[in-house]
């Protein structure tokens, strides 16, 4: 099938390039161990920004219509989608109580950086440990559920996520 190879293959690049912002962010909490005391809150901050960006405004979009697709097909393959859902949503808040953490340091009050870090390493090994599942499982799932006719419309969904994501970076392009 064409059709589900070109669209776990974007959608595998994209879970690559969420584990590289995670790995940034990660990098940068090591590196606030280093020259200066303290973490760089103003880098770390706008790593995960960044992240935030990409997960909700450019991946997110891509598995609407995959997710949709799979759903009511089988109790297993419900149960999985349950359980990454539930995943996101910690992922999320994990990482809001993160930026809420470092907004009151960057506004000059007491941040935990113990906290930050800890609340930053747990969202990075539950965000790894979904996107290795959407990889294995929600696959395989995904290839025993789905007609070819459903992969079509699964792929053209991502096309058109992916059109919509260069129009976006052309605009914001033009207009910085």
């Amino acid at each position: 099938m064409l059709a589900s190879g070109s669209a776990w293959r974007i959608l595998e690049a994209e879970h690559d390039q969420l584990r590289r912002l995670l790995e940034a962010i990660m990098r940068n909490l090591e590196g606030g161990h280093g020259k200066q005391p303290g973490l760089d809150l103003p880098s770390l901050r706008a790593l995960i920004q960044e992240f935030q960006d990409f997960e909700t405004g450019t991946h997110r979009p891509k598995g609407v219509v995959l997710l949709e697709s799979v759903r009511g097909r089988s109790a297993d393959a419900d149960r999985l989608l349950d359980e990454i859902e539930g995943e996101s949503r910690s992922c999320e808040e994990l990482l809001s109580q993160a930026v809420v953490l470092i907004e009151k340091g960057l506004a000059g009050g007491d941040a935990d950086e113990g906290e930050i870090e800890s609340l930053l390493r747990q969202h990075r090994d539950l965000m790894v440990q979904q996107l290795d599942q959407e990889d294995t499982a929600l696959r395989s799932y995904t290839t025993q559920l789905l007609t070819s006719q459903e992969w079509s419309l699964v792929a053209s969904s991502i096309s058109g996520e992916v059109q919509k994501a260069k129009a976006r970076r052309r605009r914001d392009a033009a207009s910085g």
